[in-house]
């Protein structure tokens, strides 16, 4: 049986009570526990079944504005420093480097991390012709169908429709 919180900690000997100062709602032991009782407790949490969270969308619609319209970059962002130039040559002669040698598959697996961040989630933006961007979170583990199940899920009414991501690309289902 899923067990909450609350209950769990009032099957432990909690006792709840409000604070009258600030409607603080506060847990106290008013008992000394026996070790028993503490071993009951535990064995209830560990029979307890998992409940996984669920992701909240947290779905915004952004109104086109005419900054998202004009964004420009300095010339300076497209320049490349000698420390990017060193970095990257550094970066290359690693990689020839380990490509000559022969390495088990863990250690290329291993290498393939390295560096590499682990992202939970995501933001997506769907613009529609209108210019008005639809905004929703999702998961990193996430198909291009919950995609479009989003995008459908939004729309006052069933319409065909494709998602194309930059570079021209249509998604498929």
């Amino acid at each position: 049986a899923v067990v909450s919180t609350q209950s769990t900690g009032e099957i432990a000997g909690f006792t709840r009570i409000t604070d009258e100062s600030d409607g603080q709602e506060l847990f106290i032991l008013l008992e000394v526990l026996t070790d028993g009782h503490l071993e009951k407790c535990v064995s209830a949490l560990q029979s307890a079944s998992k409940v996984a969270p669920i992701l909240d969308r947290d779905i915004r619609v952004l109104q086109p504005t005419t900054g998202l319209q004009r964004f420009e970059v300095s010339s300076d962002f497209y320049r490349v420093t000698r420390e990017e130039v060193a970095a990257e040559q550094q970066r290359r002669a690693s990689d020839l480097d380990r490509s000559e040698t022969l390495r088990t598959k863990v250690m290329r697996e291993r290498d393939a991390g390295i560096g590499m961040r682990i992202y939970h989630y995501t933001v997506i933006r769907v613009r529609f012709p209108d210019g008005v961007y639809l905004q929703g979170t999702f998961s990193a583990h996430d198909t291009v169908e919950s995609v479009f199940k989003f995008v459908e899920s939004s729309l006052r009414h069933p319409v065909t429709f494709s998602l194309i991501i930059p570079g021209s690309t249509a998604l498929k289902r």
